[in-house]
């Protein structure tokens, strides 16, 4: 018997509307809102405008706001449908008709579309999660409704066309009663959302295909502008190379297909955003870097092909052969990250370049950067904290170049001494004093209490050593003597120079 012969029907299941309550699960603030922004440039949108609305400092409500070429009623209601895959593009960053459900519901409880295209009627949709994980209901909103959001649209952005998503009822937002601690999430949520995006879409950012910007406001008082444009950071945006044979392509093969791995080595020892991102370290984000229609899904890891060391957080790989995805690397529908397929991970491990470089000997490069430049790293002895008077831009520097030792730490204050004079040590009060008569040279705008930073810089290179001992001994006498005299003599000249 054939194994059609023993079909007597075919019935139609329907999805169960249970299952929206776990869409989004895996979604951060910064993933979910990331999906959204793709829809936009799916639409065409040239602006995106991000607001992150707040009463009594929780944050209470996300508007996604685009100029794209919008949708009318059927787009929309295909749009609010769970799982509904329209024809994509090769050019299009959807990929699962999931991605407007799951990003909002991992975070809100009700998602309302406005939207308008051109020629026809401004339209309105809202899904409220508790009645859609029911029985999948959407309501439709009023046209008039909707043509004030396309007037809103025409002020934020230059274009009643275009889509305005909002989420109200936000969960996973601070709930606690600290006002302080509130504005603290808030703001540790904005710095990871402009580095998120920031990296995620930097080449579009950086092309001026796409501006993004950010709005942090009280909900009802959010001024008509678009908030602050988000910057791009470049994943590989190193001013020279760490090796001299890379950045290099290798060619990992799998049956007929030709993938192109671009294999990158960071100096060493860098300390630039781009290296780092987000305010997480540069080690963090070695690995692979996939690419798709210059969106980058994956943010650096190995992905099982190599383990992770910090000898080799100098390497990265640029991947972004679309005909890649899919057969060789699965994308989870957040686009948080791919796995790669077993076939894949064979295809890299045989990866070559044209000079026979393999992947192994990439890594082993790397590592060699990076030990070579740490075997000539001098362990430098502690110094006292600076504090009061420098700024504290410069104090964190110094605190990342040096350990601190215990115990009071020293200041850099002004004050009035006579004329010739630039400079005193007060080492029981653990000061080193300025002569405000020469403060104009250094701070032609007025002082602050943290201005001249890189003359106080200067200074405190040259004397904290004096303030780390119990007693001046007679070469810190000698050494500020010193000090006194040619800086009292060069504050002289420079204000004589300067015609002050």
């Amino acid at each position: 018997m054939r194994a059609e012969d023993d079909v007597v029907e075919r019935i139609k299941l329907a999805p169960d509307a249970g299952l929206v309550k776990g869409l989004g699960a895996n979604h951060t603030l910064e993933s979910a809102i990331a999906d959204l922004v793709d829809n936009s440039i799916d639409a065409g949108a040239s602006r995106v405008t991000i607001r992150l609305l707040t009463q009594n400092d929780r944050l209470s409500q996300v508007e996604v706001i685009d100029n794209g070429k919008g949708m009318d009623a059927a787009a929309a209601n295909a749009a609010m449908t769970i799982g509904h895959q329209r024809v994509y593009s090769d050019r299009d960053l959807g990929h699962f008709g999931m991605g407007l459900k799951a990003a909002s519901f991992g975070h809100s409880d009700v998602l309302t579309v406005w939207s308008t295209s051109y020629g026809a009627t401004p339209i309105g949709r809202r899904i409220r999660r508790a009645d859609f994980s029911k029985d999948f209901t959407c309501e439709v909103l009023s046209a008039d409704a909707a043509s004030e959001r396309a007037a809103d649209r025409q002020i934020l952005l230059g274009s009643e066309e275009g889509t305005s998503i909002v989420w109200t009822d936000v969960r996973n937002a601070y709930r606690g009663r600290s006002h302080d601690e509130a504005r603290s999430w808030l703001s540790t949520r904005n710095e990871a959302l402009r580095s998120h995006l920031g990296v995620t879409f930097h080449r579009l950012i950086a092309a001026k295909q796409l501006r993004i910007d950010v709005l942090i406001d009280e909900l009802g008082e959010a001024f008509a502008g678009p908030g602050v444009p988000i910057l791009p950071i470049d994943p590989f945006g190193y001013a020279t190379s760490g090796h001299p044979e890379y950045p290099k392509d290798l060619t990992a093969k799998a049956g007929d297909t030709r993938v192109k791995l671009r294999c990158h080595v960071w100096p060493a020892k860098s300390d630039v955003t781009g290296f780092r991102i987000g305010g997480k370290t540069g080690d963090q984000f070695q690995g692979f870097y996939i690419y798709r229609n210059d969106r980058l899904l994956q943010i650096g890891g190995w992905s099982d092909t190599a383990t992770p060391t910090p000898a080799r957080q100098l390497a990265r790989v640029v991947l972004e052969d679309t005909g890649a995805i899919g057969p060789f690397v699965t994308m989870n529908p957040e686009k948080s990250g791919l796995k790669f397929e077993p076939v894949f991970h064979d295809a890299i491990n045989k990866a070559e370049a044209s000079d026979g470089t393999t992947f192994l000997t990439f890594l082993q490069d790397a590592e060699s950067i990076y030990t070579d430049a740490n075997k000539r790293k001098r362990r430098r002895r502690p110094a006292i904290r600076p504090d009061k008077g420098i700024a504290p831009a410069v104090r964190k520097r110094i605190g990342s170049e040096l350990s601190f030792i215990d115990g009071d730490p020293v200041n850099v204050k002004w004050r009035r001494m006579p004329a010739g004079e630039f400079l005193d040590v007060d080492h029981p009060g653990k000061t080193l004093w300025l002569n405000s008569r020469y403060r104009s040279l250094f701070a032609p705008d007025g002082g602050s209490l943290n201005d001249a930073p890189v003359l106080k810089a200067l200074l405190y290179l040259l004397s904290h050593h004096v303030f780390e001992g119990q007693i001046l001994g007679s070469r810190d006498k000698d050494e500020i003597a010193l000090w006194k005299s040619v800086l009292g003599a060069a504050a002289t000249t420079e204000e004589h120079m300067r015609g002050e």
